[in-house]
């Protein structure tokens, strides 16, 4: 019988993995889309500097917290353990959410992509833990489907949220993000109690990442890399997000007419994100491999940076917001995470803290204190429509160039950081390089 079977155990993991991470991303874009319906009423725009440079300052201790989690109870306890959490925070600020951007709200908006951000580290951190032993071509399709079901999960909650705009007031999604997020934990526990570790107890608990760790790990070139490369991909997508909710902010919609406009946005990205990475993405990655997909995004940036400059009409930023958004959910985020896999496992878990958890969040605060010099100095309070956001583009243009040669750079960069400790199995995984 043919090696792929309803039995076949790569598969049967692939899809718990799937389906926790479906959840996940579903509960993501319900709580978003109600927490951006009300953040966004009236002056909301000029709290957003302030819940990004919050990010910065929070997203070290926050990672670090998750580190200490980690090691404490263990990888897989702390990955259900912090996604029960943030249900219970979510489903509990229901009752709290208002309309406007006051410290309340800015406190929830800034927990919302903090929290998430560990989140979704855990959570395809599951996919590696199970699949890290699979071979090549099963790797590949492994983390396609993953990465299918969690644009699916998008789908899915914006296209429930645009069912419900206008039934429903914003604050309800709140809940239903809560009670999302709850089942993708309830899903994580039952897929670790089926499939348990191969790792030894001795062998786990040296390979749990620790805050020491982090010095030796910074000092390689690929993490090094890793990290600057993430960083600027998180500012590319700030100023596009930033030039969206300008637009947003602007509308004067009521708040059920806000919450319809974000969930037309979200399922549009999501059915963008679908369709790439269900018909693009495998032909990419045949065609360039997993580092030379990750040329795609950064690619597209550049070209809308350039067709900004002679047209910076909304409908010009509301696509480049859209094909972003889509292209990152779809054929970047499955080829990054793959990007990930030369490593150890407990340097993955480390490397990705830092990298998605810590230093995006860091970049996005360090750019908010330029969005909020400019608020704050140069639109001084005066009305948003009209002021001129060409500097904006500029600064896209020039991340995205950085962009492309760090992926360069990251693509002649394959030797993995426990190269300098001799070798080691987990050296060897068979995954799809550029050249194969």
């Amino acid at each position: 019988m043919d090696a792929v079977t309803p039995c076949d155990p790569w598969r049967q993991r692939t899809r718990w993995v799937a389906a926790a991470i479906f959840l996940m991303t579903a509960s993501f874009i319900l709580t978003k889309t109600g927490r951006d319906a009300l953040y966004f009423q009236g002056r909301g725009l000029y709290g957003l500097p302030t819940a990004y440079i919050a990010m910065a300052m929070l997203a070290l201790p926050m990672a670090a917290a998750a580190l200490s989690l980690m090691r404490v109870v263990g990888a897989r306890r702390a990955r259900v353990l912090a996604t029960s959490a943030v249900a219970l925070v979510i489903g509990a600020f229901e009752g709290l959410a208002r309309p406007g951007s006051g410290p309340v709200m800015t406190a929830f908006f800034t927990l919302v992509l903090l929290a998430f951000g560990i989140l979704f580290s855990m959570g395809w951190l599951l996919g590696a833990d199970l699949l890290d032993q699979a071979p090549r071509a099963k790797l590949a399709h492994a983390y396609s489907v993953i990465g299918a079901a969690s644009i699916a999960g998008g789908v899915a909650a914006a296209l429930l949220a645009k069912l419900l705009a206008r039934h429903l007031e914003p604050q309800r999604f709140l809940l239903l993000g809560a009670v999302a997020l709850a089942g993708s934990a309830s899903v994580m526990a039952a897929t670790q109690g089926r499939f348990p570790t191969r790792m030894s107890a001795a062998r786990a608990d040296a390979a749990a990442p620790g805050c020491s760790d982090l010095r030796p790990l910074l000092r390689t070139r690929y993490v090094g890399l890793l990290l600057l490369t993430g960083m600027t991909a998180a500012l590319g997508g700030l100023l596009i997000e930033f030039q969206f909710y300008v637009a947003a902010a602007t509308s004067r919609n009521a708040v059920r007419a806000n919450t319809n406009l974000f969930a037309n946005f979200y399922l549009l990205l999501n059915l963008l994100a679908l369709s790439a990475q269900l018909w693009l993405m495998p032909r990419f990655q045949r065609a360039l491999g997993v580092y030379g997909s990750l040329f795609v995004l950064p690619g597209a940036l550049l070209g809308g940076s350039l067709a900004l400059l002679a047209d910076a009409s909304l409908l010009t930023r509301s696509l480049l917001r859209v094909t972003e958004g889509g292209l990152k959910a779809s054929i970047h985020r499955s080829n990054w995470e793959q990007a990930y896999v030369p490593l150890t496992r407990a340097q993955r878990s480390l490397a990705k803290l830092l990298v998605d958890g810590a230093g995006a969040r860091i970049t996005e605060g360090l750019a908010a204190v330029m969005l909020y010099a400019w608020l704050r100095w140069i639109v001084a309070g005066r009305a948003l429509v009209g002021q001129s956001t060409a500097w904006v583009t500029w600064s896209l243009l020039a991340s995205a160039l950085l962009w492309i040669a760090l992926t360069r750079a990251l693509r002649r960069s394959l030797v993995p950081a426990t190269v300098a400790h001799g070798a080691d199995a987990e050296l060897h995984l068979d995954i799809p390089l550029p050249d194969t």
